[in-house]
């Protein structure tokens, strides 16, 4: 992801689901989101939101590609049919 990686530490979740942090973040305030199974924590909301949306169309795509699993391939005529739709809505916004 980039950014400065100081150190990559294994952490043990306890029997109440706590995990145990850096002494340097008593106190603090952390957003947490999950994406699949990975765990982001951050003091910084932009900072949070900017890496979910790097993990977001990985994300996309795996359900995207359960979706076509479970439902099968679309036949051409539909897949024109949402295209148009979708142009049609994004010309609507404009």
């Amino acid at each position: 992801m980039g950014g400065n990686t100081e150190e990559m530490n294994v952490r043990r979740v306890d029997t109440k689901g706590r995990v145990y942090l850096s002494r340097k973040l008593r106190g603090s305030e952390l957003y947490m989101v999950e994406v699949d199974d990975v765990i982001l924590l951050s003091a910084s909301r932009e900072r949070i939101l900017s890496a979910v949306e790097r993990l977001a169309p990985c994300n996309a795509l795996k359900e995207y590609l359960a979706l076509l699993e479970e439902l099968g391939e679309p036949a051409p005529k539909e897949v024109e049919e949402l295209a148009r739709a979708r142009a049609w809505r994004s010309a609507e916004r404009q």
